[in-house]
């Protein structure tokens, strides 16, 4: 299983009832990696409505508390649905791929002449 890596790139805040600069819409990437392979996905999301009792300045927030509000926004599934994209570009090259290979006729004519 991979190892996911979640980034916050970057943030829209308003206004909203009686709370200034509100996060209201987070973009993030998620970059993945498992036994030196890697994925990489990028997404975005609106948050949920804030809690006026545990509102947090915006100037007082910190990325990981935006991946977990972001994650909440999200859901189980939402956030399984992005994980597993990235896991999936993982999976995708542990799949042995094809390769060019010399014609068998070819080599035949080659060493008949």
């Amino acid at each position: 299983m991979a190892q996911f890596d979640w980034k916050i790139t970057q943030i829209e805040a308003q206004k909203v009832d009686d709370l200034d600069d509100v996060v209201v819409t987070v973009c993030f990437d998620i970059d993945a990696s498992e036994d030196g392979l890697k994925g990489f996905v990028q997404g975005d999301t609106k948050l949920l409505p804030p809690d006026a009792q545990n509102f947090v300045e915006l100037a007082d927030i910190t990325e990981a508390q935006v991946i977990a509000w972001t994650k909440d926004a999200l859901g189980d599934d939402g956030v399984a649905r992005f994980e597993g994209m990235a896991q999936q570009q993982i999976d995708n090259q542990k799949v042995e791929q094809p390769k060019m290979v010399p014609l068998p006729w070819t080599t035949e004519e080659a060493e008949a002449a």
